[in-house]
Formats: structure tokens, sequence, C-alpha cells
């Protein structure tokens, strides 16, 4: 018996999402199942850059999704999900791994918002991405991004 406990462990664990978070580890508030399915499509988008994956990017941005920064002066930039994929798609295959970390989920209705904060493993430097996201048709998307460092 206690064989088969391990198997089934090995085997949720093999199927829990790439971020390693669960939604005991969270803040936010709403039902369990939505911000289940937000944590998912967080998940598929840190494939964008974890994993160089440009099909993650429909998959988890509306396409009408704002990305939003400021510049080093401090000028509003929005940015496309074209122009984001050529800035990920430049960053070397060598560059040390970045650990990303979902810390709220806050669903009401059909309207959520994130925020992941993201330690990149070669200098240690930190940044927060903040979202905004809606449940479609066809599930919960990315319709804003807000990036706290400039671009």
């Amino acid at each position: 018996m206690k064989y088969w406990i391990v198997i089934i462990c090995a085997l949720f664990a093999f199927n829990q999402p790439a971020s390693a978070n669960d939604l005991s580890d969270i803040a936010g508030g709403g039902p369990p199942s939505d911000r289940m399915a937000v944590l998912q499509t967080l998940n598929i988008y840190l494939s964008v850059t974890d994993g160089k994956d440009r099909s993650a990017i429909a998959k988890s941005f509306h396409p009408t999704a704002f990305l939003m920064s400021v510049s080093s002066k401090g000028a509003l930039r929005s940015l496309t999900q074209d122009f984001w994929w050529e800035r990920v798609s430049q960053i070397p295959d060598d560059q040390p791994s970045r650990t990303s970390r979902v810390l709220i989920i806050d669903v009401s209705g059909h309207a959520a918002i994130a925020r992941i904060d993201i330690t990149n493993g070669g200098d240690g430097t930190t940044s927060t991405d903040y979202f905004n996201l809606q449940k479609t048709s066809a599930g919960w998307r990315i319709v804003n991004k807000t990036l706290s460092q400039p671009i």
C-alpha cells in the first residue's frame, strides 16, 4: 500500500503547474476553481520567457492585451506582444535561470488581478509584473501586463 501512495504522489507532483505554487501559497480570494484556472494561465505565460515558447503568448494573452511600462526617463510605453516576443527571443540560452513566484490571485466575477515577482538567477535583481485578467469564452486571458521596471 505504501508504494501506491508514493506513486500517486509522484504522479500528482508531475502534473503540477510549472511555477511550483499552489493556491495555499498565494494571497487573494474568489472561487478556488477560478483562482486555479488563473494560475494555469499565468503558468502558461511564464513558459513564454522560461521556455521561449512563442505559442504561449496566444494561449495566455488576449489578442488585444496591453503590455505597459515606462522608459528610463519615465515616459509611458505601450508594448505590443510582438515587441515583447522579440525581446524574449533575444535572451541568450546560457542565461542563468530565473525564479518566478505568483504572490496574488484575486478573482471577482469575470475579472482577476495577479502579481508575479521575478528574481534573475544571474545577478539576483528582482522585478514585479502585475496582471489584469478576464474570463472569456476561451477561458482566463491576460488583458493587461504592467512591468515594474523601465524598458
